[in-house]
């Protein structure tokens, strides 16, 4: 078909379609002429991207959704559903937490840990500050019920508002080559969210973990990835020395169980992997054989 003949099947306009590909969201066929010549698996491809938006799923989401097979695209739509759903939670406490204080003009009775964010943009520069927002951000949506939870985040207040590191130049350098292509840094973002609900849903996520160690163990025996990666093992040791590792990790386990339970499971994985293949961490965060 040609794209007008799609457009009136579908009910979607030219600049959408264009939007797509673009996006490449979709890859159609041009003849010699230039004119686009849609197969059936195109409008096919052109009518589950437009369930996907009509849905307000985002372009991300839908390019890594496109090419899965139809277990795996309910495995991950059930993924964000359950993300939303813990979203609008928030969203209704918050809004009841709202009626609540109009009503009774208790301002103790109000909470947010919109001040979270707050202290880490006043006190981390961007866009350093948009990594720790994106790894930390899922898991913030909720409510604290208990002392202990009270408690941890006092401690992640008082961390951020201490909180100072001087950024490797390196390091710096990357970031600033990083933020010129801002679509890109936000795929590597985007991806790092698709590892962390694999980490926690899939059943060969083990063998996935494992296999990265193997590759990553191979290429620290080059010489040109060790130049490569030394800006983010500087950064590392930078936080280490900070006490990110220490003070805010088990602060952050203790206020949320759900990052708890991430942390915990990417731990475990982590030395199983190093322990059946004879791997250790030195100090500055380098895969050594035992």
């Amino acid at each position: 078909m040609k794209i007008q003949e799609v457009c009136s099947q579908c009910h979607v306009t030219k600049k959408a379609i264009y939007y797509y590909e673009k996006q490449q969201l979709l890859h159609v066929y041009k003849n010699q002429n230039g004119y686009r010549e849609f197969s059936d698996e195109d409008v096919q491809r052109l009518k589950e991207i437009m369930m996907y938006r009509s849905w307000s799923i985002s372009i991300a989401d839908i390019r890594y959704l496109l090419d899965l097979d139809i277990d795996k695209k309910k495995e991950y739509l059930q993924q964000i559903y359950t993300q939303r759903q813990k979203e609008l939670s928030y969203q209704q406490e918050s809004l009841k937490q709202l009626y609540h204080f109009i009503e009774s003009d208790n301002i103790e009775d109000s909470f947010s840990l919109d001040d979270i964010y707050q202290i880490m943009s006043d006190n981390i520069p961007q866009p350093f500050f948009d990594m720790f927002y994106e790894h930390f951000l899922p898991y913030l949506h909720i409510h604290i019920r208990t002392q202990k939870q009270q408690n941890a985040y006092d401690r992640i207040i008082d961390f951020w508002d201490h909180f100072h590191i001087k950024i490797p130049w390196t390091y710096r350098f990357l970031m600033w080559i990083s933020k010129t292509n801002q679509k890109q840094l936000k795929q590597v973002w985007h991806d790092v969210n698709v590892y962390k609900n694999q980490l926690m849903n899939q059943e060969d996520a083990y063998e996935s973990i494992k296999q990265m160690v193997i590759k990553n163990y191979e290429l620290q025996q080059k010489w040109w990835y060790r130049i490569l990666s030394y800006p983010n093992r500087q950064m590392k040791i930078r936080l280490r020395d900070s006490g990110y590792y220490d003070i805010l990790i088990p602060a952050m386990c203790e206020l949320s169980d759900e990052y708890h339970q991430y942390y915990q499971q990417l731990m475990d994985f982590n030395q199983r992997v190093c322990q059946e293949l004879h791997l250790y961490y030195d100090s500055k965060f380098r895969l050594i054989k035992k």
